[in-house]
């Protein structure tokens, strides 16, 4: 097994703690538009109204948005490998 830098481990844990933080985030974005189309087609879903449902689903968007940038930014030299066996 090859040993990595201090500075290499670093950022292979942030990556990690970043996939596993989109990775709930995503469940529960699942979790809210199902609950938001419910809420909308019934009034209410768990006692929240439809209206609350939206901007909690927003805000988790706006959240995630957030992360996956920084998600793209650390692993950019990856995408362009990847991209690079597409063109071929």
């Amino acid at each position: 097994m090859v040993e990595m830098a201090g500075n290499g481990k670093r950022i292979v844990k942030t990556k990690a703690i970043i996939s596993s933080i989109l990775i709930a985030l995503y469940v529960g974005a699942v979790f809210l538009t199902i609950s938001s189309a419910i809420a909308a087609h019934r009034g209410s879903f768990l006692g929240e109204p439809a209206k609350k449902l939206l901007q909690l689903h927003v805000h988790y968007g706006m959240v995630m948005l957030a992360l996956i940038a920084i998600h793209l930014y650390l692993n950019w030299g990856m995408f362009k490998n990847e991209l690079k066996v597409l063109r071929s």
